[in-house]
């Protein structure tokens, strides 16, 4: 019996003597610091983070640890590394450190519906941070309702990846960093080659057609407003500017310019004996880490690769992708939280989280013209301008980023097969924006009239 009694009173000890980093959260942080508040982190915290680039991305995460600890010795930080299919299972049960990875389309989950993030606008004022260092719509793309709760570490843009073994052959140049939709039009001209059966032997763009961040572009380029926030409504018909600029995909398929990878019905089988990339001339694409990976491939094969921005379209918008950091809401250690958050919006910080390749396009103006993202090609066979050519034009590659998460959910089942549908005379694509547009407003009056 004696020995029971110490075994039990061994482990009470022990439960209390857990860190309080591992010890469950039950109060949420106060967003309100008093006014003469002094910041002064010190103490124990946990970062979770997600490794998108591999050993690469842990070697970023070093570095701003390191140069944090140079500015808040007093800090000690562990990481964690989470699967990107785990943080929504962790981050709502409490289970994850008190500053964790996100992006742009989980700030509206994390924050409001999990409520699982705290506003760092205190911490912003406190510390006299200058938030317009960054780009308006990058800052943007980590609020909510306008109040801060993740802080961007680094951007990606699409750009158009670009075959320059093939432009060569057909007598072309790379397109000029100011081309124009008109000027893309006149390379797929030239590029497309069509068999005597009908088939293409060679065409100028593949489209990941199943991806919303692909028609994201389209939505807004030619001068459309596909989404009405005050008014809780979207209008993919009723404002005839977004129909013609999703229209502009079809005509690309139509006239044998792209192919989709979700492409069917007839009209696919004349892109049957195509692969990327070697019969292809551009690939649009977001992710910055991809360049990597698409210049390995290209030179496996024997062909040079360079990146092309994306064309003007009379409404220029070019989709990109916000990835941060988020301080827990039930953080124990709330100035460790924010200061470690809020690091990556210094110069400093930039630079430690992006000068590595498992960083990336810095979100701050004066981190982009640094240039210490530009790595690891030479600029002489790489054209990094294209990825930061339009930085006023920034736009959310997802739904998740404008509407309530019910909303975004509908759009990219439809766009996921807005594509197959239309080819195999299912439906057409007008008919499925109609369809769209109807579930979707009619969803958010429901859900408009319960909130």
């Amino acid at each position: 019996m004696k020995k029971i009694i110490r075994i039990v009173v061994f482990a009470l000890l022990v439960c209390l003597l857990i860190p309080v980093t591992a010890c469950k959260r039950d109060e949420y942080v106060d967003p309100v610091l008093p006014e003469d508040y002094e910041v002064d982190p010190s103490g124990r915290i946990k970062v979770s983070t997600y490794l998108r680039s591999g050993k690469d991305s842990e070697i970023a995460l070093d570095n701003w640890i390191k140069e944090y600890n140079d500015k808040y010795p007093k800090v000690k930080i562990r990481k964690e590394i989470i699967s990107w299919g785990d943080f929504p299972v962790q981050v709502a049960s409490g289970d994850i450190g008190d500053v964790y990875y996100s992006s742009d389309v989980d700030v509206y989950k994390y924050a409001i519906q999990y409520k699982a993030a705290m506003p760092l606008d205190a911490y912003v004022e406190n510390l006299n941070i200058d938030i317009t260092a960054l780009y308006t719509a990058v800052y943007d793309l980590g609020c909510y309702n306008g109040l801060l709760y993740m802080v961007p570490s680094d951007i990606s843009q699409t750009v158009y990846y670009t075959n320059t073994t093939l432009l060569e052959q057909e007598g072309l140049s790379l397109p000029p960093m100011d081309w124009t939709w008109d000027d893309l039009l006149e390379y797929c001209s030239r590029i497309r080659k069509e068999n005597e059966d009908g088939t293409y032997s060679q065409t100028a763009i593949y489209i990941e057609g199943a991806q919303t961040c692909y028609f994201m572009p389209f939505f807004s380029g030619w001068g459309g407003k596909w989404v009405d926030s005050v008014n809780k409504k979207v209008n993919f018909v009723s404002d005839e500017k977004v129909l013609k600029g999703v229209g502009q995909v079809f005509e690309l398929i139509d006239k044998g310019y792209a192919s989709a990878d979700n492409l069917r019905g007839e009209i696919a089988a004349k892109y049957k004996g195509l692969q990327y990339p070697q019969n292809y001339a551009f690939y649009p694409v977001i992710l910055w880490q991809s360049r990597v990976t698409l210049w390995n491939m290209h030179e496996e094969l024997g062909l040079k690769m360079d990146v092309s921005p994306v064309p003007k379209t009379p409404a220029l918008t070019v989709s990109g992708d916000v990835f941060g950091y988020i301080a827990y809401s039930k953080t124990k250690n709330p100035d460790a939280a924010a200061t470690f958050s809020l690091f990556l919006l210094s110069q400093e910080g930039q630079v430690a989280f992006n000068n590595r390749v498992g960083g990336g396009i810095p979100c701050t103006k004066e981190g982009i013209e640094s240039g210490i993202w530009r790595i690891p090609y030479e600029e002489s066979e790489f054209r990094y301008d294209a990825f930061t050519v339009y930085p006023e034009a920034f736009v959310a590659s997802w739904a998740e980023c404008y509407v309530p998460p019910e909303i975004a959910e509908i759009i990219n089942k439809y766009i996921a097969t807005i594509i197959p549908e239309h080819y195999t005379n299912t439906r057409s694509y007008d008919n499925t924006l109609k369809a769209l547009e109807q579930q979707c407003n009619e969803t958010w009056a429901e859900l408009y009239k319960e909130g």
